[in-house]
């Protein structure tokens, strides 16, 4: 089941806070040396850390705070987790998404690359949705990092892939071998036209959220030249890779229109067929074009399989600083009048400016004339 929560920001990548500043062996340390640590919220939702004492541990350590009641984590789903980060002296909050309602995406394996500590932590204690850890890291002499404790709590868990009800192609566009959590395939080759228009068609139907064109998406793709069935890009792990650098997140508008245009209403949860012409993907290919200056894959018609994982609203724009207050209200009228009257002053400047410039330069002119005409009567003498 793919996340209840409608995001207001989306990036599968860990965010900094988690990435501890690990640099010990293996393993989940002293967890009694954290059993003084206790989590509260406020009404708002607002975590607080209560510490029996002062954390003066010399090596990281992790300690379950509180057992979920919901389902086992998955080791290989992307997990949603709140976090609060607190003094270990005193438990101040730093920081803290708790009361925001906007979990962080981690994609296990990923993790696993960029931090055993906390990997094993998440993994090795047994953790169930709805759990709440406690993970403490030493300050570190070498980078300087100051002390760190970190409360997490798993919200939640959705699959790294389309998740729904297989689908029956109509045969209109490429056949594709379609299997739940699997790599998709393109299968045979495409003998016939390629459609005109951006042609899409659902090979999962999942049951989350409708995209909206101008959202982020999290998702797992392949894409295909439909001229010769060439696959020039996918974030699926190949068969000898080791580890899997899981699902991507970027903007809708970061990528060619018909990305937006094939997934705008589809939910989140499906596998969806794409088929892109030129004018919406890369462009129609110059033939006089100058080598390097258009895109390799310009003039191609392109085929992708997506897996829509998880979705959110773009960021918007930061809105203007109000004025400070106390500040008069200029009218269009005072404002055009004060701009006529810098531009008054400025030109004013810069014809004072251009008559010193003015001097110095005929001086210089003068001399060349100088020179020029000495030249001059030379070539004459001659």
């Amino acid at each position: 089941m793919h996340s209840p929560f409608r995001r207001t920001c989306v990036a599968l990548s860990i965010p900094a806070v988690l990435l501890l500043t690990s640099c010990s062996d293996d393993g989940l340390g002293d967890t009694d040396a954290l059993s003084g640590v206790d989590l509260h919220f406020t009404d708002d939702g607002a975590p607080e850390v209560i510490l029996r004492s002062p954390l003066e541990l010399e090596e990281e350590a992790s300690r379950v705070l509180d057992r979920g009641d919901g389902e086992d984590l998955d080791e290989e789903q992307i997990l949603e987790v709140s976090h609060a980060v607190a003094d270990p002296s005193t438990g101040e909050i730093q920081e803290e998404s708790f009361s925001q309602d906007n979990p962080s995406m981690i994609f296990l394996p990923q993790m696993q690359e960029q931090s055993e500590f906390i990997y094993e932590s998440l993994t090795d204690t047994d953790l169930t949705v709805g759990s709440e850890i406690a993970l403490f890291e030493p300050a570190n002499a070498e980078t300087g990092a100051a002390a760190t404790l970190l409360v997490l709590r798993v919200e939640g868990q959705s699959p790294a892939f389309a998740e729904g009800e297989v689908q029956e192609q109509d045969g209109e566009l490429p056949e594709i071998e379609n299997e739940e959590g699997v790599l998709p395939e393109l299968l045979g080759g495409n003998d016939g036209d390629a459609p005109e228009d951006v042609s899409t068609e659902v090979l999962i139907q999942g049951d989350g959220e409708e995209v909206a064109a101008d959202d982020q998406v999290v998702v797992r793709y392949s894409g295909w030249k439909w001229s010769d069935g060439e696959l020039f890009d996918s974030n699926w792990p190949a068969d000898d890779e080791e580890a899997d650098a899981g699902p991507a997140g970027f903007p809708l508008s970061n990528l060619v229109p018909g990305w937006a245009e094939g997934l705008e209403g589809e939910q989140i949860g499906s596998r969806v067929l794409m088929v892109i012409p030129p004018e919406s993907g890369y462009g129609e290919a110059d033939e006089d074009a100058e080598e390097g200056t258009q895109h390799e894959l310009a003039g191609e018609t392109l085929i992708f399989v997506v897996d829509l994982i998880a979705s959110a609203e773009a960021p918007q724009a930061a809105a203007p600083a109000p004025a400070p207050e106390g500040q008069p209200e200029l009218s269009e009228e005072d404002i055009e009048e004060m701009i006529e009257q810098m531009e008054a002053e400025q030109g004013g400047a810069e014809g004072a400016e251009e008559g010193a410039e003015g001097e110095d330069a005929g001086g210089e002119d003068a001399g060349n004339d100088d020179a020029s005409n000495e030249d001059a009567n030379e070539e004459e003498t001659d």
